[in-house]
């Protein structure tokens, strides 16, 4: 008799966070707002940079971050800027997990003074 091959556990399921609950999630961070609306509907930030160089590095620390947190967003890169947007494809909307993922992403900048 053969041993079933391991099966991985369920990604815990996310539940999209209603109108106040989003828009009290986005007073906590610096930068970010609503983009779109429906099931389209996300939080944005756009970052900016002094040259391409450190936009790609961004970039590529924002895929490591995504990947970690299997949880990646959209993004647009230009020259010296980054727009990163996140929302939950598979509920719709937007979910803790997406603010969860933005606060990583702002880690990712030094304060600004």
């Amino acid at each position: 008799m053969s041993t079933p091959p391991p099966t991985t556990p369920p990604k815990p399921l996310r539940q999209v966070l209603s109108a106040t609950q989003v828009i009290a999630a986005l007073s906590k961070l610096d930068g970010w707002k609503l983009h779109g609306d429906g099931a389209d509907v996300a939080i944005e930030k756009t970052f900016a940079f002094k040259n391409y160089l450190r936009t790609m590095s961004f970039v590529n620390a924002v895929a490591y971050i995504a990947e970690q947190q299997d949880h990646h967003p959209e993004l647009l890169v230009h020259y010296g800027n980054c727009s990163v947007r996140f929302n939950t494809h598979d509920v719709q909307g937007i979910t803790q997990t997406d603010f969860a993922c933005a606060a990583l992403v702002d880690a990712l900048q030094p304060p600004t003074t």
